[in-house]
């Protein structure tokens, strides 16, 4: 029976081998220059994420890596940016801030691998992958501007679980994080009933309003900067003669503030209004 397990094993292994093997074929590119790995090689991992020697990347793009052996953490630091990662671990920290990934990095042939895609991105890089030539795109982040132009999107849910109405994210967050200290408000010009809302807080305080108004300092972790559940839309003498219905014109401005210099900018936004589900389920 013993014999039997031990073979059993050596083949899984050998299985293992052969699959990562398969796929050191991954290169990688930054700004159009492949990136060269002298011993530990790319590959794609069980979840279908591609792990890439860290130190190699991350030099590659001008950070700083260092190796903590004792807790077995790298350090990059980047500018104002500091990202520490501890191998076999879902998460990393950018400037002391949980940030959860899809998968985790590794130790193989002494080096530490981790997901391409994530590292790269908490660096301020676009990434793309080329799947006709097994082949990861990393773009340089653009220059620092004084006042990034905000990136917003407009999101639903995808799941009836989901009680949120809608909520507005800024996409391009790491942008004005690099550049300075901001913070945005989203104020609604059609419907308008969206600014404010009634929800009940229980026997003690009963029904209380509050404004969607304010201005939200985002972070990497949550970008969104307006939200707004299915049913606490708005008040409850608003519900009485207004309901959203797929299709609906919405137009919002975004009020977007540098705290450190109080210098404001003013967007308009309009999009049509998306409801997959029922806002009273």
């Amino acid at each position: 029976m013993k014999k039997t397990v031990s073979i059993l094993l050596m083949v899984v292994i050998m299985a293992m081998c052969v699959s990562v093997s398969a796929q050191s074929s991954v290169s990688v590119t930054l700004d159009g220059n492949e990136i060269y790995f002298p011993d530990a090689k790319p590959f794609i991992d069980e979840r279908d994420r591609v792990l890439v020697p860290i130190r190699f990347v991350s030099e590659a793009l001008g950070s700083v890596v260092d190796w903590e052996n004792e807790s077995r953490t790298a350090v990059i630091k980047q500018g104002n940016d500091e990202i520490c990662y501890t191998v076999y671990q879902p998460m990393a920290y950018l400037n002391g801030e949980m940030m959860v990934m899809d998968t985790y990095g590794i130790l193989k042939d002494c080096r530490t691998l981790v997901p391409v895609r994530f590292i790269s991105e908490l660096l301020g890089c676009t990434i793309v992958w080329n799947e006709n030539t097994s082949t990861v795109v990393i773009t340089s982040p653009k220059a620092v501007t004084e006042f990034p132009e905000p990136e917003i999107s407009v999101n639903y849910p995808k799941s009836v679980t989901d009680k949120r109405l809608l909520w507005i994210d800024i996409d391009n967050y790491r942008d004005f994080e690099r550049s300075g200290d901001y913070e945005f408000k989203i104020e609604f010009v059609n419907p308008i009933q969206f600014n404010t809302y009634e929800q009940d807080e229980g026997a003690i305080n009963g029904w209380q309003k509050y404004s969607r108004c304010n201005f939200i300092s985002a972070t990497n972790s949550y970008k969104t900067i307006y939200s707004i559940t299915r049913a606490f839309y708005t008040t409850r003498e608003d519900m009485k003669t207004y309901k959203p219905k797929d299709g609906d014109k919405i137009t919002f401005g975004l009020t977007v503030r540098n705290k450190v210099t109080c210098e404001t900018r003013e967007y308009i936004f309009t999009e049509s209004l998306k409801l997959p589900y029922d806002i009273e389920k």
